[in-house]
Parts: C-alpha cells; structure tokens; sequence
C-alpha cells in the first residue's frame, strides 16, 4: 500500500450552519462511497470542543483514485451546493500526504 494517498481536510462552518453542513457531509459520503472504489476512506469528522470545525480523513489507493475524485460531478455538486447555501467560511485547508511504510 505504499501508492495509498492520505487527504486531510479542515472546513469550517458559516455561524449557525453547522448543523445544515453536517447533513451535507453525510449526502457527499455517500454519493463518494457509492461511485468511488478507489476510495479507500472517506471520513468527516465534527469536533466535540468546537461544533463548526469539520475534518476530513480521506484514503485513495492510488494518484488515480484520488484525480477521479478531484473530477467527479457529485464532488463539484457538493462545492456549488455548499457555496449557493453558505455553509461554510473561509477557505478549506487541505494537507496530501503519502504512506512511508507499505
């Protein structure tokens, strides 16, 4: 497994909105699960000390898997459905990292 890609995410969301995002999260996990077998994780995390901050925990087996995610239309639906209803704010910050170890 030394090609998997880890992909961690932080977003944060809109004052109010945390609840409307966590239901959204849920839909894209779903719709990544259903048509993605090259995702080998697809995790949103909500923190306990502070409900608006979100953390994804991503796995991709390969550079491919993670390009056809990066591509996918229900990816760019979720990104135009989060911006038309202000679900978050500020930028998402976003770390790759590559397994060292097999």
């Amino acid at each position: 497994m030394a090609d998997v890609l880890t992909v961690v995410a932080k977003l944060r969301a809109a004052k109010g909105k945390g609840d409307a995002l966590a239901a959204l999260l849920k839909e894209q996990v779903a719709a990544v699960r259903k048509a993605e077998p090259g995702c080998l994780v697809y995790r949103p995390h909500r923190s306990a000390k502070d409900p608006d901050l979100f953390l994804f925990y991503e796995q991709y087996k390969d550079d491919a898997a993670f390009d056809a995610h990066r591509k996918a239309p229900h990816l760019a639906a979720y990104r135009e459905r989060r911006e038309k209803e202000g679900l978050t704010e500020g930028a998402v910050e976003v770390e790759i990292y590559r397994s060292v170890t097999d």
